[in-house]
């Protein structure tokens, strides 16, 4: 429904945290059809695949090429290695943030880096305060990395959709 009541530019569609550990096939299935079926009216259809580190991320490739997705998200990213091996990178840890414009540049393929509020902030050993200071410094060297590199720079996903309309306030 969120194409057609939000009207966003792009939705992420989730197979990595959003999804149990016994429902990875049964989400993978869903997320074919959902993909070949629905109409998103123009919104770009972004997925999120299982970590690099698990056994599922590469039939969640397959599965979302042969779905048509826009494109790709990995999630905690740490090395151009893990880039080299998809396509757009989710940075989601210090050291990530560190390696930036490594991560930017390990692929021509790579299209861009985003950054991964919840996961960034576990791994700092703090919380999403709703005032963006906690993600400040990683916004800000992503965004150079990127700009670096010639890449698109992507925010946070914004979770509180209990406060949508806080979402357009911090846009």
């Amino acid at each position: 429904k969120d194409p057609y009541i939000y009207k966003p530019d792009s939705i992420m569609l989730d197979l990595e945290d959003a999804v149990a550990e016994n429902q990875k096939d049964a989400a993978r299935f869903s997320l074919y059809h959902a993909l070949k079926e629905i109409n998103y009216r123009g919104c770009e259809r972004v997925v999120r695949i299982n970590g690099l580190d698990t056994p599922y991320w590469e039939e969640d490739i397959h599965c979302e090429v042969a779905g048509g997705c826009d494109s790709i998200r990995i999630p905690k990213i740490e090395s151009s290695l893990d880039v080299q091996r998809v396509i757009m990178a989710a940075i989601a840890s210090a050291r990530g943030v560190m390696k930036a414009l490594d991560i930017c540049e390990a692929s021509e393929r790579l299209f861009g880096i985003a950054l991964s509020g919840g996961d960034y902030t576990k791994d700092l050993q703090t919380h999403i305060t709703g005032t963006g200071l906690e993600l400040m410094g990683a916004r800000q060297n992503m965004i150079i990395a990127a700009r670096a590199a010639g890449v698109q720079c992507f925010d946070t996903v914004y979770t509180n959709l209990d406060d949508m309309e806080g979402c357009r306030h911090n846009v």
